[in-house]
């Protein structure tokens, strides 16, 4: 009875990695700017500024950095760049070949760098 009871809680184990247990798939991003800039990730608003001069936004995680641009009438967009970097509790995997793979499949072997943004925005001539 306990070898199977130990069997049924093992499985959910190793058929799941280390980042898929301990981390989210998703990052919170601040954001801080002037009131009403907008926040886009390839031309989706995904923020906007409000009157405390500061917002965030929980980003998916991706093995790759992502480009996203701020937007505010009057004033040129402005380019903001999320660096994925690797997330160390990847490495708890070890040789684990599967769980590597659930990691980098799932997209949780990263998370982002920076989670702080002050945008300073050139206004247009």
């Amino acid at each position: 009875m306990k070898k199977e009871f130990l069997s049924i809680l093992m499985i959910p184990l190793l058929l799941s990695s280390c980042c898929s247990i301990f981390t989210s798939s998703k990052q919170t991003i601040t954001f801080v700017g002037k009131e009403g800039t907008r926040i886009y990730d390839n031309g989706v608003k995904i923020a906007t500024i409000g009157e405390s001069g500061e917002t965030s936004v929980r980003i998916r995680k991706k093995l790759s950095s992502k480009e996203l641009i701020a937007k505010k009438e009057g004033y040129r967009p402005t380019p903001l760049i999320l660096e994925s970097t690797f997330n160390p509790i990847a490495c708890i995997n070890l040789l684990n070949v599967l769980a590597w793979g659930i990691d980098l499949g799932t997209q949780k072997a990263c998370k982002w760098e920076n989670t702080y943004f002050e945008i300073d925005m050139e206004e247009k001539e």
